[in-house]
């Protein structure tokens, strides 16, 4: 018997493979992921942009509060809730907002999540239909030779074979011929002996070729007949035990539907070359069966290489940049675990029958599917964000608390936040590793972007009221006292009349004005 793999197609997807689906068929894979990263940035792009510009404005206020925080953290060393309690009161007369940026922070984060499901949904979706095609085309191999009439015999979308079995026993000769243009050919089945069962029932297999096939269709199906009058669709039982025999006759026909151009007959390959199947049988002897299961796992691997979808060094885009990593599982369980495969009946194909389909892909079963290229990358662009927000956050860090310890736990998520992303590049696939490159460096781009328009508004607020930048900090000028003209030209006078006339203090000649607590008065 012919193997047929029953590989379950792809139900309907959530929201997120749907948007993926139509972003792939307007673009390509890899400008889907970034069409797909630009989207969630845009539904994100008010939220990023609020909590951006209130760090940043708090950012500034906590630089011009900075002389009053820096007192208090000396004056309060030892009393952390005092300087808490101060603290906060210097928030509010400055209008200081520590949850301005909270919501917009925690909606941007919700939305990174998403693009974890999305990308993880997608990712299995796309490799289960990898497997979904291949299935199709190794079982079109068998199906290929049956001649469809669209009568007598039709195909589904998957390229399975359908009997109108009705009409094939209302033909008393049960030899229907037919003729399309100028090709004639025939339907020939016979319904064979049948075996009697313990409750008398005729057990019969129905067996069916047509003049080019390469196999012959059998199911069998139970009457209480004699055989004679299979007319009587009442009394028919069929058993949907499909199966496929090899029709070795079949296998020398020329001008078929699989014929290679090379000799104008069905072929395997081997080593580049088109080989017969008189080749073969002669030489090795071969079996039909193993010659047509050639022929199957060659159509199966020649699907996936045309449909995979590969990136510069990345073999398959949708398995993780590493070279731990592989292109597909060489194991049907693993495969199973790994793209959510969780189908039942025939549809769990088991490990031969994946083994099969695979049999052809064996360096896509060894050969690393990346090299931590883009782990590396995640990594980098995720400290530079962590540089640009330290040094933006730098005033809350070092005065958010009395000894200032928020500076050193920005330090530690400085590297934290790197290694966390590359984890998630690792566990996750290569497309997901571009989106967290390509939304970082959106995120920075934007990031430099707030902190210009802010810092900007803000030297325009300190021009208006007088104020100055100095070394990066905000200072406001100190109040100096006004001088009074007219009283020190008063003193200047008094002093020469005092040096002229002798009139000194100390000698006791000074004038009858009074001196109080060294003022003139």
């Amino acid at each position: 018997m012919i193997d047929i793999i029953n590989f379950a197609p792809n139900g309907a997807g959530d929201i997120w493979i749907t948007i993926i689906l139509w972003l792939v068929s307007i673009s390509s894979v890899v400008g889907a992921v970034v069409l797909f990263t630009i989207l969630l940035k845009l539904v994100t792009l008010p939220f990023d942009f609020m909590s951006k510009w209130s760090m940043r404005k708090n950012s500034v206020k906590m630089e011009q509060m900075r002389p009053e925080l820096e007192k208090l953290q000396k004056q309060y060393a030892d009393n952390k809730q005092m300087y808490n309690q101060k603290m906060m009161a210097l928030y509010k007369k400055n209008g200081y907002s520590m949850f301005g940026s909270c919501l917009p922070t925690i909606i941007t984060l919700v939305f990174f999540i998403i693009a974890i499901s999305g990308f993880q949904s997608y990712s299995g979706y796309q490799n289960r239909q990898y497997f979904y095609d291949m299935s199709v085309s190794y079982n079109n191999v068998a199906y290929a030779g049956l001649e469809i009439d669209n009568d007598f015999i039709s195909r589904k979308n998957d390229g399975s074979i359908v009997i109108n079995k009705e009409k094939l026993f209302d033909n008393e000769d049960h030899i229907p011929f037919y003729k399309d243009g100028n090709f004639a050919y025939e339907i020939v089945y016979n319904v064979g002996t049948p075996t009697t069962q313990e409750n008398g029932d005729l057990l019969y297999k129905l067996e069916l070729y047509t003049s080019n096939s390469y196999v012959i269709y059998t199911e069998s199906f139970i009457t209480k007949d004699d055989g004679v009058a299979l007319k009587d669709k009442t009394n028919i039982d069929w058993m949907g035990d499909v199966q496929y025999k090899v029709r070795e006759e079949g296998l020398l026909i020329k001008n078929s539907p699989l014929a290679s151009e090379e000799n104008n007959s069905l072929c395997m390959l081997r080593n580049g070359d088109y080989i017969s199947y008189n080749d073969v049988k002669n030489n090795e002897g071969m079996t039909p069966e193993k010659f047509i299961q050639d022929i199957q796992q060659e159509k199966s691997a020649e699907t996936y290489r045309t449909e995979q979808a590969s990136f510069l060094w990345i073999k398959n885009i949708w398995a993780s940049d590493s070279p731990t990593a592989h292109p597909i599982q060489t194991d049907w369980n693993t495969f199973k675990a790994t793209h959510g495969y969780n189908a039942s009946g025939k549809a769990d194909i088991g490990p031969d029958k994946y083994a099969s389909l695979i049999a052809k892909l064996d360096y896509e079963k060894t050969a690393p599917n990346g090299y931590f290229i883009l782990i590396i990358l995640t990594i980098g662009v995720t400290l530079l964000t962590q540089i640009i927000m330290s040094k933006s956050q730098k005033a809350q860090m070092e005065l958010q608390t009395v000894d200032g310890q928020g500076a050193q736990t920005q330090k530690m998520m400085k590297w934290m936040m790197p290694i966390m992303m590359a984890v998630f590049a690792f566990m996750y696939t290569a497309a997901f590793s571009i989106y967290i490159i390509l939304s970082s460096a959106i995120g920075i781009l934007t990031t430099l972007v707030i902190n210009f328009l802010v810092d900007k508004k803000i030297k325009k607020e300190i021009a208006q009221q007088g104020t100055e930048k100095v070394r990066g900090r905000i200072h406001v000028k100190e109040e100096q006292p006004k001088e009074q003209p007219k009283a020190k030209e008063k003193k200047n006078k008094d002093d020469k009349f005092a040096h002229a006339s002798g009139d000194d203090f100390l000698s006791g000649t000074a004038s009858k004005k009074s001196h109080i607590r060294g003022r003139i008065k």
